[in-house]
């Protein structure tokens, strides 16, 4: 019995040296944070499944911004000597109808029909630096006046009054308010306005002017010609 060899324990020391170790590279933190991880994954899956209603709203996300410029150059400066002499307040309705044809024959219920009311304030007058002032040898003044302008506009407005449409209107192209409000201030139309007014307008003129002469010579004999008769 005493002549066994003693039994080495090496092998087992090795082997108990090698567990803690191995335990340390699995600690318990990181367990439970990766099973935290999967039931939140879990959880979100099934709110996104039940509910129609995005957890994030794009337009939170995602916004357009608009920038937008304007340059204006002035190319030229005209310095002008007009003179009101008469403004007019003025308030109209323009009416405008239309329909549509078949070989010339009218369809019926397809009228269109529009009525816009107007106001505002005309400016009529002259060129000042158009007008030549002339004392004669006699002492007399010959004042010469160019033609009457319509000069320029203020308060203006537009209301739409009413806007009839047939039936069978949508066969009729819509009525054009651009055109209607700009035809009231057309060229024509603001001759219209000076030649209504052509008497009203040379009382003013004269007045004016005679006002100007008779403050430096009182006695002065004015006669007064107009470039329209010339």
């Amino acid at each position: 019995m005493t002549g066994e060899a003693p039994r080495s324990h090496v092998g087992n020391d090795v082997s108990e040296a090698k567990g803690p170790a191995a335990r340390k590279s699995n600690p318990i933190w990181f367990i439970l944070l990766a099973m935290g991880a999967i039931a939140l994954a879990i959880g979100a899956f099934f709110v996104g499944s039940f509910t129609t209603k995005p957890l994030i709203d794009a337009s939170d996300v995602v916004a357009v911004e608009t920038q937008s410029s304007s340059t204006q150059v002035i190319e030229a400066v005209k310095r002008t000597e007009e003179i009101a002499l008469a403004s007019l307040g003025i308030q109209g309705i323009e009416e405008r109808t239309e329909h549509s044809t078949v070989f010339g024959i009218k369809v019926p219920g397809s009228d269109r029909a529009l009525y816009m009311q107007y106001t505002f304030t005309a400016k009529l007058g002259i060129d000042g630096s158009k007008v030549d002032i002339i004392q004669a040898e006699d002492g007399t003044y010959e004042i010469t006046i160019p033609e009457f302008l319509f000069i320029g506009h203020d308060d203006i407005e537009f209301k739409l009054v009413t806007e009839q449409n047939g039936v069978l209107s949508f066969a009729t192209p819509e009525i054009d308010v651009l055109e209607m409000t700009n035809k009231i201030l057309n060229d024509d139309a603001q001759q219209k306005y000076v030649d209504d007014n052509a008497v009203l307008l040379q009382e003013q003129v004269e007045s004016f002017y005679r006002g100007i002469v008779e403050a430096i010579d009182p006695d002065a004999e004015i006669r007064f010609a107009y470039a329209d008769d010339i």
